[in-house]
């Protein structure tokens, strides 16, 4: 997928997700599974069945799927729009490489967990990633929830890049190296990966348009 189209999407997904938190509202389990297409340069936010707003938070136990459960919600802390924001870094991640994100099964929960709240458990970047690219996607996954973009501020800051030449030749020039991440992976997560759902109670299923398929997303190495 070119860099231009990739930018599309990712701006899809983004503004997406500040429609929802201009309401008032966190969205509290974003991943690329919620995320749905009707062609491959479109996205629909979905599953809004855990959506909550701001004033409606409780402690009502963790939901989602691990990686794109942000630190602090490990930790016991309420879901906030910054919660959102660490899932979409993940989502970056994903379109960047075109490869789904996945823990071993071999980590207990706890271990997990423990891993990701010390900041030591992210997942790999090639040194040929595009710096602008991998300098947004880590704030978005910062530790600390203040530290990361609010959703207008990524929609702003994708809408410029699609039209920045500047920047849309740092991206282009970019070599991605998939098969670095793939063995960077496997030494990380030795054995097989699976997603590893933390659940309260049952989680709504999407219907209707495709879901955003993040294998056919190939890495534009040109």
């Amino acid at each position: 997928m070119k860099w231009e189209h990739k930018l599309e999407l990712l701006n899809e997904i983004i503004s997406n997700l500040e429609a929802i938190h201009s309401q008032g509202y966190i969205h509290r389990d974003l991943h690329s599974g919620n995320i749905l297409q009707d062609n491959l340069h479109s996205a629909y936010i979905s599953d809004l069945g855990l959506s909550s707003s701001d004033s409606a938070q409780t402690q009502d136990g963790i939901f989602g799927i691990l990686p794109y459960i942000a630190p602090e919600i490990l930790m016991g802390q309420p879901n906030t729009t910054k919660s959102d924001i660490y899932s979409f870094g993940i989502i970056m991640w994903e379109i960047l490489y075109g490869m789904s994100v996945s823990y071993c099964h071999n980590f207990s929960k706890q271990q997990l967990q423990l891993k990701i709240c010390n900041n030591y458990l992210r997942t790999p970047i090639s040194k040929e990633a595009p710096r602008c690219y991998v300098n947004l996607m880590k704030e978005c996954w910062d530790k600390e929830p203040e530290k990361r973009p609010p959703a207008e501020k990524l929609c702003e800051i994708f809408m410029k890049w699609q039209n920045d030449k500047d920047i849309l030749s740092e991206l282009k020039k970019s070599k991605i190296n998939l098969e670095n991440i793939k063995k960077s992976y496997a030494g990380m997560f030795s054995g097989g990966s699976k997603f590893i759902s933390f659940t309260g109670s049952s989680l709504g299923i999407n219907s209707g348009l495709q879901n955003l398929k993040i294998d056919d997303i190939i890495p534009d190495s040109s």
